[in-house]
């Protein structure tokens, strides 16, 4: 009888290939291609506001239901089998760089910052910081390479809010939304009966998100929460130097979106 030998190990480590392949392909669409901007939604009138003694940054509120995981079949195989201790595990981490980030960046513009959870009260000199992730979606890696034009991406956005003082006077409110863009897919690119590459090989360097200094765990949530914040850093510094708090040459200029 013929002996049939069926190279198992070799197919299981294709797949692993190819889903590290596509998990660093999606890094690079969101750290490349994406677009984060800000979006307006209310400013106070008053300017030259009193400088603020400290600024204090809430934990984001974040539902770990309304974080959508990327599902694919090129995905490796998670740890973690619970789908729903996933969800809350990128929820975390979501929260985690955003506010991280946005108290790292304040520092650097010169202001004693603290972060905190919400059960701690703010006094009369403070300005609050606070705000609630209103989506998280991974999106799937292999719709962005093989389709492109926005199938697939990746998006998060985020309502933040600013108060003045212990009764909490809003004076600026706004959302980040980060989204890693349309770009065309390789069915788009490619030449009519080419087929689409096996696997692609990619390096990246994992440092620092969006040049603040943190270190953070690179991942597509990760990438998206350090560009959330960098945005609203941006949209921060605009602000506060109309209040006459910080220096001109201090301000790092937002996208504004419709």
């Amino acid at each position: 009888m013929a002996r049939v030998t069926i190279a198992q190990p070799k197919l299981i480590l294709l797949f692993h290939t190819l889903s590290k392949a596509f998990s660093c392909f999606a890094l690079i669409c969101v750290s490349a291609c994406a677009q984060s901007y800000v979006r307006p939604l209310a400013r106070t009138a008053e300017t030259h506001l009193p400088l603020p003694t400290r600024i204090i940054v809430y934990n984001f509120v974040i539902d770990a239901s309304d974080v959508a995981e990327y599902q694919g079949i090129m995905r490796q195989q998670p740890s973690i089998r619970n789908p729903i201790e996933r969800q809350r595990i990128l929820a975390d981490k979501a929260a985690n760089v955003l506010a991280g980030n946005l108290v790292h960046g304040l520092r650097q513009l010169g202001f004693t910052v603290e972060w905190f959870n919400r059960s701690t009260a703010p006094s009369d000199g403070d300005l609050i910081i606070e705000g609630r992730f209103l989506s998280v979606d991974e999106g799937s890696p292999l719709r962005r390479f093989i389709i492109g034009f926005g199938s697939g991406a990746s998006k998060m956005a985020s309502q933040v809010q600013v108060f003045h003082g212990s009764r909490r006077q809003r004076i600026l409110e706004f959302i980040t939304q980060v989204d890693s863009g349309k770009m065309p897919g390789t069915v788009a690119t490619a030449p009519v009966g080419a087929a689409a590459p096996v696997a692609v090989s990619v390096g990246m360097a994992a440092g620092g998100v969006v040049s603040t200094g943190l270190q953070a765990d690179v991942s597509t949530v990760s990438l998206m929460a350090a560009s959330s914040a960098d945005q609203a850093l941006r949209y921060l510094s605009e602000f506060f130097a109309r209040q006459g708090w910080i220096d001109a040459a201090k301000i790092k200029k937002s996208r504004i979106g419709s």
